[in-house]
């Protein structure tokens, strides 16, 4: 519900989020020094966050220290992903579509503000995968996506970066985000041996040094569906199994309900469940 600003000024509970409380917050959820941290951020449920998504970011590093990492699924935005189901007239619009080139193109818009702000931090990486890319910023940013290339076989498994990140007994926090945003569960189906997933193919423009090359990529079809999953379900289904698990805590950062999830609990509790159930 949005309030006037003559209506803050009687609220005499209200204040504006800072960078303190956004990073004693974090803290209190468990987060420490030299955390390895997947981040999804709902900055509305923040409210009023003085100098905003800078502020955000600000308060992760003053929270894992020099020696921790922050991590952001960015994805690409207005990527080609779907055209082969679109009319040929729009198909065709996509023909002069800049390659992907990872210190260039941008964070998806609808994943929020965060993925696009890390991504062009001073001293940020990102992965090489058009379609699974990945912005990390801190101690162990290089060796988490060194390996999440366009050559990885499977980008959202072992040798990509969330594979990466659960090795490494990172952590998730969602900042005011819903667990329907938890993208850790898709390594779980990744990893998950089970039959009958369900793969996209696609075709992609990347950056090279002899200009732009449409490339062919199949990766796990996170977007319609990894598995055959009853009318309904949705990662938030998967996150709750983890919740289920206690592989998360939940408290409040300024007005945001938050979660840290624990990846490598988080992971065995999701794959668990989808072994079980197929």
């Amino acid at each position: 519900m949005a309030f006037s600003g003559a209506e803050l000024l009687e609220d005499t509970e209200f204040a504006p989020v800072t960078r303190g409380v956004i990073a004693r917050g974090v803290a209190g959820l468990g987060v420490v020094a030299g955390d390895v941290l997947m981040v999804h951020v709902r900055l509305s449920a923040l409210g009023w966050v003085v100098g905003g998504i800078d502020t955000v970011v600000r308060a992760l590093v003053d929270v894992v220290g020099a020696e921790g990492t922050l991590v952001a699924f960015c994805g690409w935005d207005d990527s080609p992903y779907h055209v082969a189901f679109w009319p040929r007239r729009w198909q065709s619009a996509y023909d002069e579509l800049p390659g992907f080139a990872p210190e260039v193109s941008s964070a998806r818009r609808d994943f929020g503000r965060f993925p696009e702000r890390l991504r062009t931090w001073p001293g940020a990486l990102r992965s090489a995968h058009p379609e699974v890319s990945f912005a990390a910023l801190g101690a162990q940013a290089g060796g988490l996506l060194a390996y999440a290339g366009p050559a990885v076989e499977d980008p959202w498994g072992r040798d990509g970066v969330l594979g990466r990140l659960t090795a490494a007994g990172g952590k998730v926090l969602m900042l005011g985000a819903p667990l329907k945003t938890l993208t850790l569960c898709h390594h779980a189906e990744a990893i998950a041996e089970v039959r009958g997933k369900r793969y996209h193919s696609y075709r992609m423009p990347v950056r090279t040094a002899e200009g732009d090359v449409w490339r062919e990529y199949t990766t796990l079809d996170t977007f319609y569906g990894a598995l055959p999953y009853v009318a309904g379900h949705s990662v938030a289904d998967l996150a709750q199994q983890a919740v289920a698990a206690g592989a998360g805590v939940v408290g409040r950062v300024g007005p945001a309900e938050s979660w840290v999830f624990d990846a490598r609990r988080t992971v065995a509790a999701v794959r668990a469940w989808i072994e079980a159930a197929f």
